[in-house]
């Protein structure tokens, strides 16, 4: 059933909605199951990686698996007309994650360190080098990294098997662009897309595509004020809606992932049997960890 929950997630798999936003463009509600089975093994990784670090002599804070409040991400087209009142394009949530990032304990701890701890920090937590495993991508060519440091150490002990998990994760991993590049490079969302760009003309915002229109308002040297960032977001949102654009794009999404899903069900399977069989251990590290 464990294994079930996990493959089924790595597929995409839907969960209940109202039907306005486009799959996948939120950090979603991930079934119950599935949330606690992948926070239980992110939380035994950033235990084991503090405890490695700890051994080589220099600090870690685990790291917590929560995604923030209001994130959210829009591969194809703003479809969602309330997040877009509240966000415009998400200059007020990018500035917070920055906030936050400059809050890291980890960051401020790194940055504390002279050069040459700083380097050998590097080393404990990465090794030297790319070289130990190997992963294939599913679009050509490879990626390698090492199997020895800290990072290497933990998934190892809480895997079993390193090369298996960077091979399977690694790919499934990759599925996702995948499969929004297959929408944006099918005929039917380049249909629609045309009507949305004449849409969002006719509305006074001359931009060929959503990309276009978000890249005006969130620009780094000429942003835009941000009564008329919202202003311009809610024309994307009821251009969406009006050229089809955003019915398409869920439709797109949902078949061209069926379609990757099959393709690779038995690479997405490898890695559910990996998380599986790594449950128990990550019961024991996260119940054992004593943590503050």
């Amino acid at each position: 059933m464990v294994v079930f929950v996990i493959a089924t997630a790595a597929c995409w798999g839907r969960w209940p909605g109202d039907g306005t936003e486009s799959p996948r463009t939120a950090h979603a509600p991930r079934h119950g199951s599935t949330a606690r089975i992948e926070r239980l093994l992110h939380d035994a990784e950033q235990l084991l990686l503090r405890t490695c670090m700890r051994r080589a002599g220099f600090d870690y804070r685990p790291v917590p698996d929560e995604p923030g409040t209001g994130e959210r991400d829009f591969p194809y087209v703003l479809d969602d007309s309330a997040w877009a009142s509240r966000h415009g394009y998400g200059r007020d949530l990018q500035q917070r994650l920055r906030e936050r990032a400059r809050r890291d304990p980890n960051g401020a701890y790194f940055r504390s360190l002279s050069a040459p701890r700083r380097a050998q920090a590097l080393l404990a937590a990465n090794e030297p080098g790319p070289r130990g495993v190997s992963a294939t991508l599913p679009t050509g060519g490879a990626v390698q990294r090492s199997d020895h440091g800290c990072v290497s150490d933990g998934q190892r002990r809480l895997y079993g098997d390193l090369q298996a998990w960077f091979q399977a994760s690694t790919t499934v991993h990759a599925l996702d662009a995948m499969r929004r590049a297959r929408v944006v490079a099918d005929h039917r969302y380049a249909r629609d897309l045309a009507v949305w760009a004449q849409c969002m003309r006719s509305a006074g915002h001359p931009y060929a595509s959503p990309g276009q229109a978000r890249a005006a308002a969130l620009s780094g040297t000429d942003p835009l004020p941000r009564a008329r960032e919202t202003a311009l977001a809610l024309a994307e949102v009821r251009c969406a809606v009006r050229s089809g654009l955003a019915g398409t794009a869920r439709e797109l999404d949902a078949r061209h992932g069926a379609a990757l899903c099959r393709q690779y069900r038995s690479t997405i399977a490898e890695k559910a049997r990996l998380q599986t069989e790594a449950l128990p251990r990550a019961r024991a590290v996260v119940s054992g960890s004593g943590r503050p």
